[in-house]
């Protein structure tokens, strides 16, 4: 039995425990970006609380999520084209939300993105756009394509920093850039400032790869 044809199955096995790994934690590292979103939107929300704008929104945007998925996309636009921080928020992630519940992933991306590219919209909620749309395409986009939409997070000092490195990483490893992804894991595992979630993957991360 040749020497390649050893390295190719062990590269294949590897490439199947990462995508049982990712298959593991992908639900939860999503559950956690939406939850942020909802989190920091609701801040926003709350400051409009005593305005009519803001009673007005909470109606649409409650009788949107109650309607059938035919009317609900269209509900959920004439929320978003609202002036009210907070609501036109949830209810763009809602939107993408319910492209992949479709299993359109390609219209659940082009919906962050045009809210990215949006000028009126504030920077964190950009980073969890991006942070969102690369979840989405990890199993798609070339490595160069996510570490460029993550490029201002991953060199930027927010909190979403730890979870934009771990997603490269994994767009390296589905890319064959095994010692790349091997060194950026290796600086989340060593951080004292990465969340301890994050510096667990990463250990099982590197233990497929090693």
């Amino acid at each position: 039995m040749s020497d390649a044809f050893i390295r190719e199955v062990d590269e294949d096995l590897r490439q199947k425990q990462l995508h049982a790994l990712w298959k593991k934690f992908g639900k939860f590292i999503v559950g956690i970006a939406v939850g942020i979103v909802l989190i920091v939107a609701g801040r926003s929300i709350y400051s409009y609380i005593s305005e009519s704008k803001f009673n007005e929104q909470a109606i649409a945007f409650s009788n949107a999520i109650s309607l059938n998925e035919t009317e609900i996309a269209s509900a959920l636009d004439q929320v978003i084209a609202s002036d009210v921080d907070g609501y036109e928020i949830i209810a763009t992630f809602k939107k993408a939300e319910l492209a992949v519940k479709a299993a359109d992933k390609v219209a659940a991306v082009a919906i962050l993105d045009n809210f990215i590219a949006s000028a009126s919209v504030p920077e964190i909620y950009k980073d969890m756009a991006n942070i969102q749309a690369a979840i989405l395409e990890l199993d798609t986009a070339s490595a160069d394509s996510i570490r460029g939409r993550l490029s201002l997070i991953l060199n930027g000092s927010t909190s979403f920093q730890f979870l934009a490195t771990e997603l490269v990483a994994l767009a390296e490893l589905n890319a064959g850039e095994t010692q790349a992804a091997k060194s950026r894991l290796e600086a989340l595992i060593g951080n004292v400032e990465a969340p301890t979630s994050i510096k667990s993957r990463s250990e099982q991360y590197l233990s497929v790869i090693e």
